[in-house]
């Protein structure tokens, strides 16, 4: 297969010509991998000094119903901040306060109600972050973090981008334990502020339908240079992919409720795998992972929930080294939507277990979101590729890849070389969590802050504004897509 140079040379040929996906999927009818097994994953935690445990509702990874959590670790001398230097063994976490994380252990309510997220630093760019009350056996569900940074970062073009991605998740008695790791452009280790969420959902059965709102009848008006909605060619033949056709004039027609996936893949080296259901969530569909190169996957997610246009990627490495994962792009086809990852150590190409969670329309969490929005930096002219926000007032986002619980329209600004903002009108409540992946080649790494907003005019709820800065494998500022969301859940209760 033939690599395409430069910082966004595989994302124009992935949008204008569908060149990074693989026509040619095996058809070897290869078995599903033994790593898939709950065997190995079992002594896969238990290496990790995390053995699978029963959950709060009963059997060693039977939860009933989804569970969740997530929590943003602020700077260094701020509340909820990770530690500054790794203390000895036994040093005891520190906790995140309620207004900077939320899960399903709290909005269920009960005893365990006032439980707390702690977060523990274990080396440099080295943490654990513990989820009360949700385990679940085995390493199942999914688990995503990003990087945060400082305040005042989004601002420069000096400060450098750290990025964080996934290490392990598995259950430690009742709490899931999520550990990760912060590396800078070069892959060494870096400490980091960051955002980290765990989901799992026994059953697509039991996430709650979130309907798409109508637009909002008094929506900002896209400029010149705004994204104009597509749709995509009807072909019972033809691929779907970013690019919009000159002859599609009206707008997507989105679904009346949100779709909701997720997959682990441990399978980094083999030409195809199926990820179990304990593994993944997908519905009435199937999930199939296909190796096309180093590095380089293709997902298949099929059934009718996947097989039309939009949705948001959130994608982490696996493991404990300097490789990391992005989105490169996706494909519609007549019975599913290939996704397509990147993974790279720098600027090399680099096999890797990643996780992926695609939501489309839906929060980053199953069930109790109060508010969430998700965007892509990217926009898009009919006849033409996906191509950069030029640098000036904010455009309207791309509406495929655009979702905000109020109904409003979310709008992406380009302040400069990798750096961006994304606007979500409406959704700001405490507490919340953001996530970033970049997209469109596997080297780029990206950070984000959730920049303060004024108060809106008689109380009604304000913007979130993101700001995300993005470097190449050298650590320089270099223009990259990314697929951006950010949700909240309802805050503690009142005494």
């Amino acid at each position: 297969m033939t690599r395409v140079a430069g910082a966004l040379g595989c994302a124009a040929a992935l949008f204008a010509l569908a060149a990074c996906s693989d026509d040619g999927h095996r058809g070897d009818g290869r078995s599903r991998d033994a790593a898939r097994t709950a065997k190995s994953d079992s002594e896969r935690l238990r290496g990790a000094a995390q053995s699978p445990s029963t959950t709060p509702t009963g059997s060693a990874g039977a939860a009933s119903a989804p569970v969740w959590g997530f929590a943003s670790v602020t700077p260094a001398g701020a509340p909820g901040t990770a530690p500054t230097a790794a203390g000895p063994a036994g040093t005891a976490p520190t906790a995140v306060p309620p207004a900077r994380s939320a899960g399903s252990w709290r909005t269920a309510g009960g005893s365990g109600a006032a439980a707390q997220v702690t977060v523990a630093r274990r080396q440099t760019g080295g943490y654990r972050v513990t989820f009360p009350g949700i385990a679940v056996a085995a390493g199942r569900g999914a688990a995503i973090v990003t990087a945060l940074d400082p305040a005042g970062a989004a601002a420069t073009t000096t400060t450098p981008v750290v990025s964080c991605h996934v290490v392990r998740w598995g259950a430690a008695g009742r709490d899931e334990q999520v550990d990760l790791t912060c590396r800078d452009a070069a892959g060494a280790p870096a400490d980091s502020a960051f955002t980290a969420l765990f989901t799992h959902v026994p059953d697509t059965a039991s996430v709650t339908p979130i309907p798409t709102r109508p637009a909002s009848p008094v929506s900002p008006a896209p400029l010149a240079s705004a994204a104009t909605p597509v749709t995509a060619s009807s072909s019972d033949t033809a691929s779907s992919s970013d690019t919009a056709s000159s002859s599609d004039t009206a707008s997507p027609q989105p679904s009346s409720v949100g779709a909701y996936a997720y997959l682990r893949s441990d399978s980094a080296s083999a030409a195809t795998s199926r990820p179990t259901n304990a593994y993944s969530v997908s519905g009435p569909g199937t999930i199939e992972v296909h190796r096309v190169d180093a590095g380089h996957y293709t997902v298949d997610l099929t059934g009718p929930a996947f097989a039309k246009n939009g949705n948001n990627l959130q994608v982490n490495a696996l493991g404990d080294g300097p490789v990391g994962c992005n989105a490169l792009g996706r494909v519609v086809k007549t019975d599913r939507q290939s996704v397509f990852v990147g993974c790279a150590h720098g600027s090399v190409w680099t096999d890797s277990p990643f996780v992926l969670l695609y939501t489309s329309g839906h929060a980053l969490i199953p069930t109790g979101a109060a508010s969430f929005g998700h965007a892509f930096t990217g926009i898009t002219r009919p006849g033409g590729p996906i191509q950069q926000v030029p640098p000036g007032p904010p455009v309207n986002a791309w509406a495929w890849y655009s979702a905000n619980s109020t109904g409003a329209t979310n709008q992406i600004s380009r302040l400069g070389v990798g750096r961006y903002q994304v606007t979500f009108p409406g959704i700001s409540r405490t507490p919340s969590s953001l996530q970033v992946t970049p997209y469109g080649e596997p080297t780029a790494r990206c950070a984000a802050a959730e920049l303060p907003a004024a108060a809106a005019a008689g109380g009604a709820p304000t913007p979130v504004t993101v700001a995300v800065r993005c470097v190449d494998a050298a650590g320089r500022p270099a223009d990259s897509y990314a697929s951006v969301a950010y949700v909240s859940a309802p805050g503690p209760a009142t005494p």
